[in-house]
Parts: structure tokens; sequence; C-alpha cells
């Protein structure tokens, strides 16, 4: 039997150097958990053996792991959809130049309109102005690549919304200022923060989570940016309720797998749980494992009676504390410490 899965995403490393309030793998404040060369291979072997549609690449921040842009290009040049999120902190021109050649849509992480709001939740200063250098950069071998007449990646921005950076004022105004500064940019991708990680716990939940009424609002505001007259940006406000069951879908049969920086594989994209490591046996034999975690009785319930984005995140801290590793619970345990300089 040969498992084909839509979907992958890879955290390559847990490294990075910032330090988000809602980080869902608390990259930065663990161990990295990169592989070396010879293991990511490998590790490329099982994901293009499933014939994938897409795979997105993250962290951590995947750009500091020194294999990332050739396994990327290896994935790319099989006929992959690869997209590589970053946070731009640290983009050299060669990097960008490589990266048009490995990838198929690049997308910078931002959090909020300005830089106080954006490295505040980033936990460094300087977050935002470092991301908006590496779009100058991007932007730059973008427009170089066209005039050339060559292929180029897409260029865009993930902007994850908390109730700091939802405004819709400030929205407003970050794209009017994004499209001044950026003529050419493909992409900016609204979505709220899903309650995953840190951004479960009830201190990120009571200042910062949005509501799920303030989701569909922001859908709205979403579609009205998009619409005004002269946009030819693509402006879109991710549903994240997509990661929740949905009526007549089974959350069984979603074909989306999530792979760890040392090959564990989550039975479900946005919790700690795991059934076993791709590099140590086939996805012949987690793939059944998965589905069976995800139509589990006790998982099932968790899942389909959340109402609101409060539920969600009790429900998230449940699955992480029942069935995360012991690693992950100790881990888990510790939250709320200070964080080591």
């Amino acid at each position: 039997m040969t498992v084909e899965i839509g979907k992958f995403i890879w955290d390559i490393t847990y490294a990075c150097p910032l330090r988000c309030v809602h980080c869902y793998t608390e990259s930065g404040r663990r161990p990295a958990r990169t592989l070396d060369r010879d293991a990511a291979m490998r590790v490329i072997d099982v994901i293009l053996a499933a014939q994938p549609e897409k795979v997105s690449i993250s962290g951590g921040e995947p750009l500091s792991v020194r294999w990332a842009v050739e396994a990327m290009k290896r994935l790319h040049d099989a006929g992959v959809a690869v997209t590589v999120f970053t946070s731009g902190w640290s983009m050299p021109e060669k990097t960008a130049t490589a990266l048009a050649d490995a990838v198929s849509s690049v997308a910078v992480s931002i959090d909020g309109a300005n830089a106080a709001i954006h490295d505040a939740i980033r936990a460094r200063a300087g977050a935002f102005e470092r991301g908006m250098k590496a779009l100058d950069v991007l932007h730059r071998v973008k427009d170089e690549r066209r005039a050339a007449g060559q292929n180029c990646f897409t260029l865009g921005i993930d902007y994850t919304l908390t109730r700091s950076g939802a405004k819709e004022a400030d929205l407003e105004r970050f794209v009017e200022a994004t499209i001044k500064r950026f003529p050419r940019l493909d992409f900016i991708r609204f979505g709220a923060v899903i309650p995953s990680g840190l951004a479960a716990e009830p201190e990120f939940e009571a200042s910062e989570l949005l509501s799920i009424q303030e989701l569909i609002d922001l859908i709205d505001v979403g579609r009205r940016l998009a619409g005004r007259e002269g946009n030819a940006l693509n402006i879109s406000v991710t549903d994240v309720r997509y990661f929740l069951p949905q009526p007549g879908v089974s959350a069984a049969d979603l074909d989306i797998l999530h792979i760890e920086p040392d090959g564990a594989l989550r039975a479900f994209p946005i919790y700690e749980a795991k059934v076993g490591n791709v590099l140590h046996e086939p996805l012949d034999v987690l793939w059944p494992r998965v589905r069976a975690w995800r139509s589990d009785p006790f998982v099932a319930k968790q899942m389909e009676t959340v109402q609101t984005m409060a539920d969600w995140a009790s429900t998230a801290r449940t699955l992480d504390r029942r069935y995360g590793s012991h690693d992950d619970q100790e881990r888990i345990a510790r939250r709320g410490l200070p964080v080591p300089a």
C-alpha cells in the first residue's frame, strides 16, 4: 500500500531568534532538534513517496538551517508546490536568489501593523524592521527575475492576527503602506492566531486570543480591503476554523500531515500528540495511527464540542497534556517561568 497525502507541514527546526508569545512550538525556547543533511533527505524521500501537491516549510526559523534551500529545491524540482514561512530576521541577497529556484512561494511572517505591535508579540526589538528589509530584498530579486523573463516565487505576507494587531484602522494603514512599499507583492494573508501551544495557555487566551465573532468580523474586513478599486494585491483572511471538525467532513480523513524537526509525526497539525517517526516507520504504518487518533472517541468529543475560541484553547490544553510526550509535558509544565537570556 502506498499512502498519498495532499499536503505536508514540516517544521525543520525549533531554532529561532525570536520568542513569539503565541508560538505553537515554543521555538527558540527549546532544543532545535534539527536533523543532519542525510537524515533530512530521508524525510524528503518519505514526503515525495506520498505524492503531495503542497509542502509548507516552517519552524522555528527554517532559513537558519544549512540544508534548507537544498531540501526545498529537491521538493520543488519534483513538482511539489513549496511554501517557506520565514520571520525575515536574516535575508542575504544570495539566500533570496537561491529561493527563486527552490520554492513556489515565500511568506514573510508579520504580526503587527507597526514595529511597536509586531516587536511586542515577537518579543524582540527590531523584528518588524528586519521583516520589512527581508521583503525589500525578496521584492528586488523578484523584480530582477521578472525583468529577465525568469520564473520566480510568489511573494507575500502571512499576518497573524492577535487582539493587539487586529484593529481595522491599523490593518487598513498596513495594507496601504505595504502596497506603496512593495507594489508587486502578490498577497497578504491575514489569519487569526490558532489556540495552539503558547497561544492556548490561559494568559494568552485572556489577553490576545480573538473570539469567533471577531474572527468572522475580520473575514468581512478582509473582503472590504480586497475589494477596493485598483487593488491588485490578493488580500484574504483565512478562516482558521478549518482545523476544527466540519459538518459532513471527517477530521480522520483530512489529508494533511505535520512532521516535527526530528521526523516525529503529529497525529494532527496543531496538537502535541505523536504517532511515531517517519525515519523509523513507513507512512503505511503511521497513517492508520493518525486516523485512529483523530477518530478516537475522546479526541473527537473534545474537538466536536468546541463552540468558542476559549473552548478551543481548553481543548488544546487538554489534548496536549494528555497525549504529549514526556518531554512535551515537562516543557508545558515549565510555561510561565522566565525565559533564560
